[in-house]
């Protein structure tokens, strides 16, 4: 008996370095017909909120709900504390990923966490680590994950992609 092998899922990567460039992305992305992508951003708030809850809070919910405007009403959004890299947010599917505990911490505020977590992925190496740098410096990370297929389709839409893992 011949059992047909799913594919694998892949992962697209994109940096973006202005907000209103990754929201125009994101607008595109939810006007493409996809039933089986999903989409997470990863971004650096830097250590700028860190001795001012207040602002913190304030620019926790003013993403919140950016993402939530953009990418659905059920998306989660969180923030965390790195210390490689300051303070980041992740918005979309990564999040429960970020939080999963190891012992008693989230993957995500561990060192090397987000590293870790692109390379689980099906990231390779060098962009992994690329990514992580680009994160340190500031830039935002679009990332969606699914069938090779739906992929090109919004690499096409999107541009040139960071890494499109070819499993």
């Amino acid at each position: 008996m011949h059992v047909p092998k799913t594919e694998q899922k892949q992962v697209f990567l994109k940096p973006y370095d202005q907000i209103s460039d990754l929201e125009k992305a994101l607008k595109v992305v939810g006007q493409m017909d996809f039933d089986k992508i999903v989409i997470s951003v990863i971004g650096n708030l830097r250590d700028d909120y860190t001795d001012n809850s207040k602002e913190l809070t304030f620019k926790e919910t003013q993403l919140r709900h950016f993402f939530k405007e953009l990418l659905g009403e059920d998306t989660a959004f969180n923030t965390f504390y790195n210390p490689e890299l300051g303070r980041l947010f992740v918005a979309g599917f990564l999040v429960s990923t970020f939080l999963d505990p190891v012992g008693s911490r989230a993957i995500g505020v561990l060192s090397g966490g987000p590293y870790g977590i692109l390379r689980g992925l099906g990231v390779s190496e060098e962009e992994a680590l690329a990514s992580v740098e680009k994160l340190n410096g500031g830039v935002t990370l679009f990332v969606a994950r699914g069938h090779r297929f739906d992929l090109e389709k919004l690499e096409l839409k999107l541009g040139t992609s960071v890494d499109m893992d070819k499993h």
